[in-house]
């Protein structure tokens, strides 16, 4: 394959190829709890007993129990050894009567059931309540998306998604961290999931974008990663660093980053500032004795040049010590791993909002609480109690971190946390935590004007029919659920107003606004980009009519000279290959057993020359420092560069989406290349862009001459 496979890498890989809108649904006046229905409940659950006598057994704490049969008593509750702190007695038991539910808005089946304890319990392991159910109470059509357990918190009733849902055999199961009244209902009226769903993404949004800045956390991690690997230990130099850098200017260019979602920019924009601050604050004998330890450690050949980054940094040529630093050790810990350390654990830091629990326990915290919310006893704003009383979620949340922690040290080539460093980690969770309930609870009337905002979109995508079975665009209708729709039309929201540039929602229906946009609007373009296979035409020329906005550039402005980066992603070549031509070539001097596996991740500088000769279609001439450029013809619809060719048995596929920002446009897409008949596959990804040439000035009038 050296000289096939290297030589197409070359040549064709690296020489041709190549808003948000958040809310959440405000709950009724004086409702201390965001996910109970809001709707008055004056409807009685008419049930059987299932259970006719409580059940109790003393549950042990080094032993799993279950108390009842799931399918003689029509429930069941497991709880697992270490789940309690002590040797408890359980009850499980279906109760005389239970408080009435919105009728409404769901449909109670079965029989509910109620597990205690004698007192308020919290538990450090999920037990697993498990309903058994007839057939003829599920849904008819066989769908879940509407089955929910029913929990009462002490003043209503909350619906929350079971783990799991057996259709065949009626069983429904979810898992609880504390012991009250529940039962499994079925959701009948739409409000309900939407107020659920709202209330979802309004948590994602306001925590991604208002209270996490997850670029300070990244910076931190670079910053703390970079010092351990040359063996600094000093916190104060780190902290120096860090707070030193969040207040350069240079900083912006790490948001503008993260808010474009580049991930590599913004890996690589923080490691040129670290490396800069690293240089510039860290004393010349440790920064001299930290690069020494990390050529040392790492068995690097270039020491030397190492070494001369301290020297650098004392005759204050910072640019170049930072250089060296950048590109010795910043870079192996940055590309790839800023994104794992940092922003993927603020991800998972949002997501656990999402969970039931943790949001419980802001309610907990929030409001105080007496027992029977949650299994909580704590004062209001009491967030130390709240924790402790947390258990097992707070126990899971530190068991995630660390977890997600480790995997990214090993990418990095660390050793896994040592106990001490856990314990930082535990106590950096709980910090963090601590912050955002803080944070949440100032902001709690933000939340509510911007769920009437999310509230007032859906009610216009509601009104415009897209979510009637019969009515609604075709394009939507592929098997997905309510919620599904949900999310999907949620995603088109921010399309819409990323291509009109317009990120603010009005119900000023009928007007053109600068920096608004209407739900009508938005709705009407849904109904277009859905409406099918021409959907995407009809979405373009609806913002042409509507805003005079073009979506794409025209290909006459794409013309001339871009740059940008090549990076293979995969190499896939099976073991039939290898052992068919073990130890020789092919016709085209292909060696299947050649180790490519150094060319994944590698990055290349790639240049392309666009010659546009229609509106729709030209050539393009792509190179690389590794190769002549090439010339491919290639086509141009719906802002989509496309080019396909062949070359010695390879075949080859290429996309570029385009698109125009501030000051560049940008190419960005993939490229795709099989050979032996399909069986090797190469994947790739390209970033390019071109500077878009500002307006030429209008030549100055000539002044009249005095007469």
């Amino acid at each position: 394959m050296k000289k096939l496979l290297i030589g197409l890498l070359a040549v064709i890989v690296l020489g041709t190829a190549g808003f948000f809108v958040y809310t959440r649904f405000a709950k009724a006046p004086g409702s201390n709890n965001p996910m109970a229905s809001s709707a008055p409940a004056g409807t009685a659950w008419k049930y059987n007993k299932a259970i006719a006598s409580p059940i109790t057994q003393k549950v042990a704490t080094d032993t799993d129990a279950t108390l009842g049969d799931v399918e003689k008593d029509k429930s069941s509750v497991k709880i697992f050894k270490g789940a309690l702190a002590n040797e408890t007695e359980i009850k499980l038991d279906t109760p005389d009567s239970v408080p009435n539910y919105a009728g409404e808005e769901v449909d109670m089946i079965g029989a509910p059931v109620e597990i205690s304890a004698g007192q308020p319990t919290r538990l450090d392991e999920a037990a697993l309540v498990s309903f058994k159910v007839e057939k003829s109470s599920l849904p008819a059509d066989g769908s879940t998306s509407t089955l929910r357990i029913a929990y009462y918190d002490g003043s209503s009733w909350e619906y929350l998604k079971p783990v799991s849902i057996d259709m065949d055999s009626g069983i429904v199961t979810f898992r609880t961290f504390h012991f009250s009244l529940f039962g499994l209902t079925k959701i009948k009226k739409q409000t309900v999931i939407t107020e659920h769903w709202i209330h979802s993404k309004t948590l994602d949004n306001e925590l991604r974008y208002k209270i996490n800045k997850a670029t300070d956390k990244v910076s931190g991690k670079i910053i703390d990663l970079a010092l351990e690997k040359m063996g600094i230990k000093d916190k104060n130099l780190a902290s120096k660093v860090l707070a030193d850098v969040l207040k350069e200017d240079g900083y912006k260019k790490i948001y503008d980053a993260y808010g474009k979602g580049d991930m590599v920019d913004l890996d690589q924009q923080i490691a040129i500032l670290a490396a800069k601050k690293i240089a510039q604050i860290v004393p010349e004998s440790t920064l001299q004795a930290g690069l020494k330890h990390f050529a040392d450690e790492k068995g690097v050949g270039d020491a030397g040049a190492l070494g001369t980054a301290a020297g650098y940094a004392a005759e204050g040529q910072y640019k170049d010590a930072a250089k060296v630093i950048a590109d010795r050790i910043l870079d192996k810990t940055a590309i790839g791993l800023a994104g794992k350390i940092g922003v993927e654990a603020v991800k998972w830091q949002i997501a656990s909002w999402k969970d039931s629990e943790v949001e419980a326990a802001y309610i907990a915290y929030k409001n105080g609480a007496n027992g029977v919310f949650y299994g909580y006893n704590a004062d209001k704003g009491d967030f130390d109690t709240i924790w402790d009383q947390m258990r097992g979620i707070r126990r899971q949340l530190e068991i995630e971190a660390i977890k997600k922690e480790n995997e990214a040290r090993v990418d990095a080539g660390l050793p896994a946390l040592d106990e001490k460093q856990m314990d930082a980690l535990r106590d950096q969770v709980k910090n963090s935590y601590a912050k955002q309930f803080e944070e949440r609870a100032k902001r709690d009337e933000d939340f509510a004007a911007e769920e009437k905002k999310l509230k007032m979109l859906v009610d216009a995508y509601t009104k415009a029919g897209i979510f009637d079975e019969t009515l609604g665009p075709v394009g939507l209708d592929k098997g997905l659920d309510y919620e599904n729709k949900l999310d999907v039309l949620y995603h088109f929201s921010e399309k819409i107003m990323a291509d009109t540039k317009r990120f603010e929602l009005s119900d000023k229906n009928g007007l053109i606004m600068d920096k608004a946009i209407s739900v009508d609007d938005i709705a009407q373009g849904a109904k277009f980009w859905f409406s099918g296979p021409d959907g995407v035409k009809k979405y373009k020329q609806f913002l042409k009519d509507r805003f005079n906005i073009s979506l794409y550039p025209e290909l006459k402005d794409l013309a001339g000279k871009w740059s940008g980066s090549f990076t293979i992603k995969s190499i896939d070549i099976p073991e039939e290959l290898k052992n068919q031509n073990k130890g020789k070539e092919d016709e085209n001097g292909c060696d299947f057993n050649m180790d490519l596996s150094q060319l994944i991740g590698k990055t290349q500088p790639v240049t392309l020359n666009v010659k546009p000769t229609s509106d729709t279609g030209g050539n393009i001439d792509f190179g690389s420092k590794d190769s002549e450029p090439k010339t491919l013809p290639f086509t141009y619809e719906d802002g989509v560069i496309k080019m396909a060719f062949s070359e010695k048995g390879a075949v080859a596929t290429i996309a570029l989406n385009v698109a125009e920002e501030k000051d560049n446009y940008t190419a960005i897409g993939s490229m795709n290349m099989t050979y032996a008949e399909g069986k090797v596959k190469i994947n790739a990804d390209m970033s390019t862009s071109k500077p878009i040439k500002p307006a030429v000035p209008a030549p100055a009038k000539p002044a009249d001459k005095k007469k």
